[in-house]
C-alpha cells in the first residue's frame, strides 16, 4: 500500500467519525427540544416522524496501518455514509427550526402571560377603585334616602296656603283703597278748585280791614276836631256824646244815651276785630295762600302736589304691583311649587316601587 492511498484511508475514517458526531448531537438536539417541550403543559409541537437512520457500523480506534481489505471495504461503504449524513443533517435542520419555532412560541406565551397578569393587576386596581367609589355611592344614598325623610311638602304647601291667604286678604282691599284714593283724589280735586275763592276772600278781607280801619280813622279825626281836644275814641265819644245830652229832653236823652253806649261799645270794638282779623284769620291764609316763585299758592307746594304725586299716584301704584306680585305669585311660585312637590311625590312612589321590586 502506498503513503497516498493511506492518507486517504486515514481522511476518510476522520470524516467517518465527525458524520457519526454530527449525527448524534442531532439526536441530542432533538431530544433536548423535545424535553424543553414537554416541560411546558401550553405548548404542543407536532412534528413527522424522523427518517430511520441505520446505525452507523462501528469503527475501532484507527490503527496506524489498516490493511488493504479494510479500507476496500469503508470505500465501498461511503456513499451510503454519505446518503445517511445528508439525511442526518437535514433532519438536524428540521429539528432545529422546530426548535427555534417552540422557543419563540415560549417566549410568546411568556409575555402573553406577563400581559395577562398586568392586565390582571389592572383590574384588580381598577375593581379596588369601584369598591371605593361603590363606598362612596352608598354613602351618599344613604344622605339622600335621609333628606328624603324629611318632608317639606307640607311645609311648603302650608307656607304657599299662608302666603296665598294674605296675598287674597291683601288684594281684597284693594278695592276700599282705590275708593279712598278717588275720594282723596276729589277733595284734592275741591280744594284746588276753591283756591282761587279762598284767595279772593282774602284779598277782600285785606281790603274790608283796611276799610274800617280807614273809617275809624276818619271818626277819630272828626271828633278830634269837633271836641278840640285828644284822648282815647272812646273817651271822645264819651265827652261828645255828654255835650248832646245837654242840649236833649230828658227822655230823649236817656235814650239818647243808651244809643250812644251800645255805638260807643261797637266803635270800641273795631281795633280789637281788626287786630283779630288780622291775626287769626289773614296771617293763617297766608301760609297757605302766599304766591310762590311759579305763581302758585303755597298750598298747591305743601299739600296738593306732595297729597297727588307721592301719596295718591304711589297707591294706585302699590295696588297695580300687589295685583301684579299676585298674578306672578300664582303663575311662577304657587303653581310651578305645586308642581314640583306633585312629581317629587310622585318619583317617591316610583322610588318606593323600584326598592320593593329590587328588594333594594
Amino acid at each position: 500500500m502506498s503513503i497516498d492511498q493511506h492518507s486517504e484511508s486515514v481522511s476518510r475514517r476522520h470524516f467517518l467519525r465527525n458524520v457519526t458526531i454530527t449525527a448524534v448531537a442531532a439526536t441530542v438536539t432533538g431530544a433536548g427540544a423535545a424535553a424543553i417541550l414537554g416541560k411546558d403543559d401550553k405548548v404542543t409541537i407536532t412534528t413527522s416522524t424522523p427518517t430511520q437512520v441505520n446505525p452507523l457500523p462501528t469503527l475501532p480506534p484507527p490503527p496506524v496501518v489498516q490493511n488493504a481489505q479494510t479500507a476496500a471495504d469503508l470505500h465501498m461503504a461511503a456513499p451510503d455514509m454519505l446518503a445517511q449524513l445528508a439525511e442526518s443533517q437535514a433532519e438536524n435542520m428540521r429539528l432545529q427550526a422546530a426548535l427555534d419555532a417552540a422557543q419563540r412560541e415560549l417566549e410568546g406565551l411568556r409575555t402573553t402571560s406577563s400581559n395577562d397578569q398586568t392586565a390582571t393587576e389592572e383590574l384588580r386596581l381598577q375593581l379596588s377603585q369601584a369598591a371605593e367609589q361603590l363606598g362612596i355611592m352608598s354613602g351618599l344614598v344613604a344622605l339622600y334616602e335621609q333628606l328624603d325623610t324629611v318632608d317639606v311638602g307640607d311645609a311648603l304647601q302650608d307656607g304657599l296656603t299662608a302666603v296665598s291667604s294674605s296675598i287674597g286678604d291683601m288684594l281684597n282691599h284693594t278695592p276700599m283703597l282705590s275708593e279712598s284714593i278717588a275720594i282723596g283724589q276729589q277733595a284734592l280735586a275741591e280744594v284746588e278748585n276753591h283756591m282761587p275763592l279762598l284767595e279772593n276772600g282774602r284779598i277782600w278781607l285785606d281790603g274790608q280791614m283796611d276799610k274800617v280801619a280807614g273809617f275809624y280813622s276818619s271818626v277819630e279825626f272828626v271828633l278830634q276836631n269837633v271836641l278840640e281836644s285828644v284822648g282815647s275814641f272812646l273817651d271822645m265819644v264819651e265827652n261828645w256824646f255828654a255835650d248832646i245830652r245837654k242840649w236833649l229832653p230828658f227822655g230823649i236823652s236817656e235814650k239818647a244815651a243808651e244809643v250812644v253806649d251800645s255805638l260807643s261799645t261797637l266803635v270800641a270794638e273795631v281795633p280789637h276785630t281788626i287786630n283779630g282779623l288780622q291775626t287769626n284769620v289773614a296771617q293763617p291764609l297766608d301760609v297757605w295762600l302766599t304766591r310762590e316763585a311759579d305763581n302758585l299758592p303755597r298750598l298747591h307746594h305743601t299739600l296738593i302736589q306732595p297729597m297727588r304725586d307721592n301719596v295718591l299716584t304711589n297707591a294706585n301704584e302699590a295696588i297695580t304691583y300687589a295685583q301684579r306680585v299676585q298674578t306672578t305669585y300664582q303663575e311662577q311660585v304657587a303653581l310651578a311649587m305645586e308642581t314640583a312637590v306633585a312629581n317629587r311625590n310622585a318619583l317617591r312612589a316610583q322610588i318606593d316601587t323600584y326598592r320593593q321590586q329590587n328588594q333594594v
